[in-house]
Parts: structure tokens; sequence; C-alpha cells
């Protein structure tokens, strides 16, 4: 009987388990997050709870279809295209490789998804509600303030901001490393949301340090730890509820801030400089609500509209 985690000879069993830390290797080695190859790893384990440990190189074309079709009976159809995807990735970096010859995803149709502009959005009154909401007379109140002002102002991603430490904080922008594809960038903060993280680093964080005087982290929970990629979301889940704005996601306030700035007037490429886009690809759909919100504008304000 083969041996399922054994090394992927020729002759050996290529199976799920044996093959999949290469393609998570991959991935990172590309500079995707580790939400992504986490997100991609779920994924592939869901396919995994199915196919067993049965060789890879027997997977034909219609065992893909019958579990893309099971896969929609059991969640939504955007889940289940988000694994289908990774499932085809996983199935070209195993041809790529020479693993295989030839590729069972190849054909294989992904469920339609409702193509909606971007996530929800803020209104300004929305976020000022939000902003104000913070108990800023409690030390942990004064950093949530901080927080969400330095979040709103810079358009960071939840990692990088979890990542700022307080050496990377300068008078008026916010160096950010190894952002997504491993690359660096200065971000401005504007002068109203420094000012509220200024007085967070000097009323609020030496009193949370003071458990961890080596913590070099800018934003810390009160017992003078990191935030960790939970307690972070939940932190922000926390806020909207008290800010009266639901759900409050790190990457809601990121596209906020892009589409507030695009209807304000900021150039694409300015934003998508701020933001750490690759290219101006990922910004099309703000630049779509931007120009939305300006037509709204301009028909309830234009004499001739009236």
């Amino acid at each position: 009987m083969s041996n399922p985690t054994c090394s992927l000879g020729a002759n050996r069993t290529l199976t799920l388990e044996a093959s999949l830390p290469r393609f998570l290797d991959a991935l990172r080695l590309d500079g995707l997050s580790l939400a992504t190859v986490r997100a991609r790893e779920n994924a592939l384990r869901q396919f995994g709870k199915s196919w067993g440990i049965r060789d890879l190189r027997e997977v034909a074309p219609r065992d893909l279809e019958a579990y893309a079709r099971g896969l929609l009976t059991r969640v939504g159809r955007e889940t289940a295209c988000l694994y289908l995807v990774s499932l085809r990735a996983f199935f070209r970096f195993l041809v790529k490789t020479h693993l295989l010859l030839v590729d069972p995803s190849a054909s294989l149709p992904l469920p339609r998804v409702s193509r909606g502009l971007v996530g929800r959005i803020l209104g300004r009154e929305e976020l000022a509600r939000l902003l104000d909401s913070p108990y800023v007379s409690r030390p942990t109140g004064l950093r949530d303030r901080a927080l969400v002002e330095f979040l709103y102002s810079t358009g960071l991603r939840a990692g990088e901001a979890r990542r700022v430490a307080l050496a990377d904080l300068g008078p008026d922008a916010v160096a950010v490393r190894h952002g997504k594809g491993g690359k660096d960038r200065v971000v401005p903060v504007g002068a109203r949301a420094m000012t509220w993280v200024k007085r967070y680093v000097a009323e609020v964080r030496p009193s949370f340090a003071r458990y961890r005087p080596e913590a070099d982290a800018l934003w810390l929970t009160h017992h003078g730890r990191p935030f960790s990629e939970l307690v972070f979301q939940q932190q922000l889940r926390k806020l909207g509820g008290i800010g009266g704005v639901g759900h409050l996601t790190c990457h809601m306030i990121r596209r906020t801030m892009a589409t507030h700035l695009l209807s304000a007037g900021a150039s694409p490429q300015e934003v998508s400089a701020i933001l750490g886009h690759g290219d101006l690809k990922s910004l099309s759909k703000y630049i779509q609500v931007a120009a939305r919100d300006v037509k709204e504008t301009h028909a309830r304000s234009h004499p001739r509209e009236q």
C-alpha cells in the first residue's frame, strides 16, 4: 500500500497532503499575503475531505465537476467560486512543476456570481459617527480613536497596520514595510489623524508598554501586546457596533478612504500609490463608485437639473 505522505517521485502516490506544502510555499514566494495563503489552503483541504488520499493523477474533469456540484449544495456561490479558483490554481501548479502531465481543472466552469462594484462604503456621516464613538477619556478609547483616524487617513491593509513599528512613524507619514508583494512604501498621514496618533503615543502607549518594554509595535493592546490578526478584527467589529456602522473591517475603511479621495478629485495614480496597488486595475471599481457619486451630486445640485 502506498504511503500517502511519501516524497513525490514518479512511481509514488501524488497526494494532496504531500503536494500542498509545495504549492503554499510557491504562493508565499510570489508575495501573496498570509490571509490569502490561508484561504487557498482552507479551500484545498475542503477538496481533500472529498478526494482523500487517492492519487491526484487519477483526478478526471468529471470528478471535479461532481465536486463542484456538491460544493454548491453546501456553501454559497461566491464561496464555491473562491474554492474552485484555488483548486484550478493548484492543478496549474502541479502541471507547471511537472507533477502532472494534464490539468484536469482546465475546463472546470466557475459558478456565476453577482458582480457588484465593491463592498460597503461608509458615508461621510457614518464615518464621522464612527470616529466620534470611542470614549477618549479612557486609555483604550483614546487608542481606538487614534487607530480609526490612522486607518482612514492612510488606507493601510490590516496586516500592514498591525506591523507598523513606532520607529516607522514620521512627522507626517508612515513607512509601510513588506506590504503586499513584499514592497515598501511611504504613506502620508493627515494632520488631524496625526494629532490623535501623537496623543496616543504620548499619553497611552507608555502605560500599555510597561508590561513589555521591548514591544516595538505602534498599536498595542492594554496588556502591551501587538494586535494579533484575530484580536484586531474583533476590535474593529466592536468599534463598528459602538459607532453604529455594523460589521466594520479594515478593508471597509480602506475602500471608504479610496472612494472619498477619488470623489474629492484625487487622481487614480495618486490613490493607487497610497494604497500600494501594483497597477490601476485594482482601483477600477473604486473609480466607478466615485464617478457614480459625482453623477448623483451633479444631478442633485446642477441648476439645469432642478
